[in-house]
């Protein structure tokens, strides 16, 4: 089971436990192909998560976070992207299941730790760059950009986790989020 087309062919409970199981090997697969185990994941995570027994969601978040580490260490993706990527798949998993503080991709209090510790700026940094953002060098939009995609998702977690008040840390945030590109 470590050719990528062996992955592919998987059910979401075998996947997963073939990946918590920390197979293949990173060398096993090139950076496109780890690419492709998260995506595969990540879709078979949202379409069959809220099916599978609840002792295999621990598994699968293992599976998850095995996935993403290796694209990262391939190359395939960036530390930041797989946060993003993480906390995407969150929000979805939590539309549909109850936060549980012992698995990972279930834990909204790791997850907004995780993405504080991500921010490449400040909610104050932010909203003075995004006063006029179009005016700024590529670079500059890309942070924000990337402050966005962390944010947006961590928002709607946090919601999703204690209704309408949230982790105070993120108060700011949800101010600035409107004016970012």
């Amino acid at each position: 089971m470590n050719s990528f087309d062996d992955l592919t062919s998987l059910d979401l409970r075998s996947l997963a436990e073939v990946l918590a199981s920390q197979a293949p090997a990173q060398a096993g697969l090139v950076p496109g192909q780890w690419l492709g185990v998260v995506e595969l994941l990540t879709m078979r995570l949202t379409d069959g998560f809220g099916d599978l027994p609840t002792e295999l969601w621990g598994t699968c978040s293992e599976a998850f976070g095995y996935a993403l580490e290796t694209a990262v260490a391939s190359g395939a993706i960036d530390y930041r992207g797989s946060v993003i990527r993480r906390l995407n798949l969150s929000l979805a998993l939590l539309q549909k299941v109850p936060p549980n503080a012992e698995i990972d991709v279930l834990n909204p209090v790791y997850l907004v730790d995780l993405l504080l510790q991500e921010l490449p700026m400040s909610a104050e940094d932010a909203r003075t760059l995004s006063a006029d953002w179009r005016s700024l060098e590529i670079s500059q939009i890309r942070l924000l950009r990337v402050a966005k995609n962390l944010v947006s998702p961590g928002l709607a977690i946090s919601r999703l986790a204690s209704g309408k008040e949230f982790d105070p840390r993120l108060k700011a945030w949800e101010e600035v989020l409107p004016l970012l590109p």
